[in-house]
């Protein structure tokens, strides 16, 4: 059915009114997999928007520790406690320990490295479900939830920064000059991190089950991943047909944290030099994760408030 309108002798202008129950419950098809936005400008967006990351990374910190005794007191007693356990089990495998740093500096690098990606992989991959409610009343970037959980965790890894330096000064133990190589370990992490936690928050809203495979991940990553043990180990492998095979290359490519948590523990606990050629392939790998996993996102992100 359609109205025109039209005033004084001016052209009328048509106004077409729609049965509603022509129009379809969801987006078309199509819409899915022609919806791109370039990198660039959706990076652009966000810088433009990083007050919102801010606003809401404050709020979920605010709500994390409201009704807790200890407040944000956890964030330094839960490192504490895991560095104690794992100093108790494993300080006796002679075959994780590294000569001239005591095993539970060496446990606590690692686990730190690791807390971080684990914690936000496992908060920013369930932001998305999380705030359906905001979502659907909200204009900015929703990589915005995501991202804002990555920045609460970078504040827990800085709070663990406390014990770690009490854990030094009682173990006589100073830092190695090194250690200023540190920021480039950090952002071949952040990039890692990212790209799984935005890839895997878009995945999620469309397959709720894989909600439930998160724990799954952390928790076997925790033991996949050079954590307790020396990344070194890798570098001669027999099994099966591989005869002293060095598979940290290969590792690197799969899992940039390798190469990430052996650079922190050789400048930082052994004044030694990164091994540049394991860390530029974490690099170009943790790069290619940002690339597909943002991709990703933005390609998933328009079905969103309609699936959800």
């Amino acid at each position: 059915m359609a109205i025109d309108a039209g005033v004084g002798s001016e052209k009328p202008q048509g106004l077409r009114l729609y049965d509603a129950s022509t129009l379809p419950d969801n987006p078309p098809r199509e819409a899915f997999y022609k919806h791109r936005v370039p990198l660039p400008t959706a990076i652009r967006r966000v810088f433009a928007r990083r007050e919102v990351i801010f606003a809401l990374a404050e709020r979920d910190i605010r709500a994390s520790y409201k009704q807790a005794a200890l407040g944000m007191g956890w964030a330094l007693l839960s490192p504490v406690i895991q560095i104690l356990l794992f100093t108790l089990i494993f300080s006796k495998v002679k075959a994780f320990h590294v000569n001239g740093v005591p095993y539970a500096l060496y446990a606590y690098v690692g686990l730190m490295c690791w807390s971080y990606f684990s914690g936000a992989f496992s908060s920013g991959g369930s932001s998305i479900i999380g705030s359906i409610a905001l979502l659907n009343k909200t204009q900015f970037p929703r990589e915005c939830f995501p991202l804002a959980q990555m920045l609460e965790q970078a504040l827990y890894t800085g709070i663990s920064l406390i014990p770690l330096g009490i854990l030094m000064g009682y173990l006589g133990f100073a830092p190695h000059i090194q250690v200023l190589y540190a920021p480039i370990f950090i952002v071949i992490e952040l990039m890692f991190a990212a790209g799984l936690t935005l890839g895997f928050s878009s995945l999620v809203v469309y397959v709720r089950d894989l909600s439930q495979v998160s724990s799954i991940i952390t928790s076997l990553g925790l033991f996949a991943t050079p954590v307790i043990w020396p990344f070194g180990k890798l570098s001669s492998v027999t099994w099966g047909p591989l005869h002293h095979a060095d598979m940290r290359p290969y590792y690197s490519f799969f899992n940039p944290l390798g190469p990430v948590i052996d650079s922190f523990r050789r400048t930082f606990l052994q004044g030694l030099s990164p091994d540049w050629s394991l860390l530029g392939i974490a690099a170009v790998s943790a790069f290619l994760y940002f690339l597909i996993g943002y991709s990703l996102f933005k390609r998933l992100e328009v079905g969103f408030a309609d699936i959800s």
